[in-house]
């Protein structure tokens, strides 16, 4: 059953914008707006209206909102009741960001098939928000991301770690013309690699830049941090990695550049909290919280 409607529409009653709702379920205002016309046009009555730049249930939409939320009470119960039923067979979905994605197929998953015998896990791969987005959608059970906080309130989040993004750079592009290491302004001339428009990593880097007014004369757009670790090997340019992910005594061959202020973001381990887990997926968090710290302490690089 597809009750994802519904809490799009009691969000908008909440939150009072397309956007802000669009933010929330990491969904485009489009897509909110559609889902409203659909119900409407469906039901044939007006839901919503603008009242000072906010969007306010009509008389029918109180109607609306109030059935939706019973509906919802009755998925919940119905989930509820039906996950103390023992099952023969778990199936658990985990959606992880990219540069999570190998530590989770060799570290993870192992631990996970020998502490829970029983269970299929299967590894989804899924930027960051297009994993939240799985999560909110029950596309996915749980998800590894890399984030601020999310500060959801439909999701539990776990942070697992914390890591840092640092500029780095092939020697060879500044090889003769410093007398001392360089700095951020140095690289202006530069290409950079980058992470696509419309990532969180992106905003950031975005950010940094225009700080440091760099004039970016050539770039080259990669979907995450392990194309962009490649492409930094291949020596095509300058890239911001997180410090996890750079290669042991990359110092030879690269000058790796502290951000100042640093710009730290966290391992989230993140799923949904409006549901009680059944029992194949009741100790999923606690394993994977185990192997991740394990993983960390023993240095284990990304």
């Amino acid at each position: 059953m597809n009750i994802t409607r519904f809490e799009y529409m009691l969000a908008l009653e909440r939150i009072g914008t397309m956007t802000g709702v669009a933010k929330a379920y990491f969904i485009s205002p489009s897509a909110v707006s559609q889902c409203l016309k659909n119900e409407e046009a469906q039901l044939g009555h007006t839901l919503f209206k603008s009242e000072n730049h906010r969007m306010v249930p009509t008389e029918a939409g109180r109607i609306y909102l109030k059935g939706a939320r019973r509906i919802l009470k009755i998925q919940k119960d119905t989930m509820d009741k039906l996950n103390v039923i023992p099952q023969k067979h778990h199936s658990v979905r985990i959606a992880a960001a990219p540069m999570l994605y190998e530590k989770a197929a060799s570290v993870i998953i192992p631990e996970l098939n020998t502490r829970l015998p029983g269970t299929d896990f299967q590894l989804l791969r899924a930027d960051s928000r297009v994993s939240v987005a799985y999560l909110l959608n029950d596309l996915a059970d749980f998800a590894l991301i890399c984030s601020p906080p999310l500060n959801h309130t439909l999701l539990t989040e776990d942070v697992l770690g914390e890591d840092q993004l640092l500029l780095v750079v092939p020697r060879a592009y500044l090889r003769g013309q410093l007398t001392r290491e360089p700095t951020i302004e140095d690289c202006n001339p530069l290409p950079f690699i980058l992470l696509k428009s419309g990532t969180y990593t992106r905003g950031i880097e975005n950010e940094i830049l225009a700080k440091h007014h760099i004039s970016l004369n050539r770039i080259y757009e990669v979907d995450d941090h392990i194309m962009a670790r490649n492409f930094l090997e291949e020596g095509r340019g300058a890239t911001f990695l997180p410090s996890s992910m750079i290669p042991d005594h990359a110092e030879r061959h690269f000058f790796i550049l502290p951000l100042k202020p640093p710009k730290t973001f966290n391992f989230i381990l993140a799923y949904p909290n409006y549901t009680k887990p059944d029992k194949g997926k009741r100790d999923v968090p606690e394993v994977i919280r185990v192997s991740f710290s394990t993983a960390l302490k023993n240095n284990r690089k990304i």
